[in-house]
């Protein structure tokens, strides 16, 4: 069996999270294979070797506040904060709802009766690319009303089941089929959630639109949120995320699953404004102190809302803009700001995949920040030595 692991990019991204939780992955677009996958924190495997501490080590781990052993690179369901606008774009241009060009003034956010979402004072919007460089919620709510008022304000059910069959087309809501187990599907709300949960006819598109930006019930993984930029990456498809690239000998077609093209229901042409913007987001937007030098990344940074504690940090990318070689997702939990710490994270792993070292000073001042900072600051347990 070989698999497809970039084994230099495994170690330094295991680097980049530790003091960390949350999780990367990495993709290659234009295959699916698995790059580089982590949950953070982790724990060291030779403390669980058959021996007479094996158990008291296990024990340790299992109680351990962090959960080292709750994978959540393919197990941990987040919301996905303002990465998710990338993918309502494109769903918003698929359905004519947005076209390229769209506008939309913002006095600081979405306003619906006593319904207030906040946004960031950046001024008004001129098109689709302006709204993913400056992460708009006023935009990202009006597109999501539109799309679930599509067949009139008093019918918001056919209209949040034809978004969720987009979202299925992504691979959000179901196992994607990635070759290791435990992966969890996430959540998709549809018009029976909400039937269910707040009474048939008793809800409407705003008792949902926060997941317009990526919030509320809308739940994924991290194995999806970089299978979203791969998708983007590739203007509309996706292969499974696999780690075999190869079985030596193999006369069965096992891997043949692996090498079939997923399409989403937006056409390619969609997916240019969307690439745009996220290219934006880099050069001038929310990512623009990850820019990398000589390498045109695109990405989309998201901060997500948490009642329990700091915000999440999440970021999606890919790279190069034109015939992208890696697709990555970074979620830093209580990292603050996309821009605080996932967004710097990619950058650095994309750097180091494509030109193989960190290369400037400020480039190495900006890894040496990320590899030194502690986000759990707290006394590490004990564990008995392996033999």
């Amino acid at each position: 069996l070989i698999t497809s692991l970039d084994i230099d990019l495994q170690i330094y991204c295991e680097e980049l999270m530790k003091n960390k939780r949350g999780s990367i992955v990495a993709i290659e677009p234009e295959s699916g294979e698995i790059l580089t996958m982590l949950s953070a924190p982790t724990y060291n495997p030779n403390l669980l070797v058959v021996g007479p501490n094996r158990g008291n080590n296990y024990n340790h781990i299992l109680q351990d506040s962090l959960q080292p052993f709750f994978d959540r690179s393919v197990m941990a369901k987040y919301p996905p904060g303002s990465i998710f606008k990338t993918t309502l774009s494109a769903i918003g241009l698929q359905e004519r709802i947005l076209t390229p060009g769209r506008g939309m003034a913002c006095g600081g956010g979405f306003v619906y009766g006593s319904l207030r979402i906040g946004c960031h004072g950046h001024g008004g919007i001129n098109d689709v690319g302006n709204a993913i460089q400056y992460s708009c919620n006023k935009y990202y709510c009006q597109t999501f009303r539109e799309l679930v008022n599509v067949y009139g304000f008093y019918y918001p059910e056919k209209g949040m089941d034809r978004l969720a069959d987009h979202l299925h087309s992504w691979g959000l809501g179901a196992r994607l089929g990635v070759d290791v187990p435990n992966e969890a599907s996430g959540h998709v709300p549809t018009a029976a959630y909400y039937n269910k949960k707040h009474g048939k006819g008793q809800w409407k598109f705003s008792t949902a639109v926060s997941v317009g930006i990526g919030q509320g019930e809308l739940l994924i993984t991290p194995l999806q949120m970089a299978n979203m930029a791969a998708i983007i990456a590739n203007r509309g498809y996706y292969y499974i995320p696999h780690f075999a690239k190869e079985f030596e000998g193999d006369t069965t077609g096992t891997l043949d699953k692996f090498k079939e093209r997923h399409y989403t229901k937006v056409h390619p042409m969609h997916f240019e404004p969307v690439v745009d913007g996220m290219a934006r987001v880099v050069t001038a937007g929310t990512g623009a102190r990850s820019r990398i030098p000589d390498i045109t990344m695109c990405g989309k940074t998201g901060t997500v809302e948490n009642n329990k504690g700091k915000d999440h940090s999440t970021f999606i990318a890919f790279a190069p803009r034109d015939n992208p070689k890696i697709a990555i997702a970074v979620y830093v939990e209580n990292g603050g700001y996309g821009s605080t710490y996932a967004a710097p994270i990619s950058s650095l792993m994309i750097e180091k995949y494509m030109k193989g070292s960190i290369e400037s000073p400020q480039r190495k001042s900006l890894e040496k920040r990320m590899l030194q900072a502690d986000l759990i600051k707290r006394s590490k347990p004990t564990y008995s030595a392996a033999p």
